[in-house]
């Protein structure tokens, strides 16, 4: 399955990490969707210890938007399209909006 990850407030990113972490942005964003795609249903970053300035893990909280698509392009549910049994979503669109 192909999944799209988007980021939107990017520069709110870059304040906490400015802030609170010894990694560069692009390291963050990598850690970001690591986080995502394990638990899409979680809503914040973890900043862990070993990223940490001051070797604290930080929480910076994020609201997403995820919209799954079938191979036709599609989107699914709310009453929009639905899988056949057995069919898996060829497509996720992942946004993250940073508070």
């Amino acid at each position: 399955m192909e999944v799209k990850l988007a980021i939107w407030r990017e520069k709110r990113l870059q304040a906490f990490i400015d802030e609170f972490a010894t990694i560069d942005l692009e390291a963050a964003k990598r850690d970001l969707e690591s986080q995502v795609f394990a638990d899409e249903k979680a809503n914040k970053y973890v900043l862990g210890t070993q990223d940490a300035k001051v070797g604290q893990e930080h929480v910076k909280p994020y609201m997403d938007v995820c919209m799954t698509y079938d191979a036709q392009g599609t989107q699914l549910g709310d009453g929009k399209a639905y899988l056949n049994k057995g069919q898996e979503p060829a497509r996720k669109d992942i946004t993250i909006v940073f508070m």
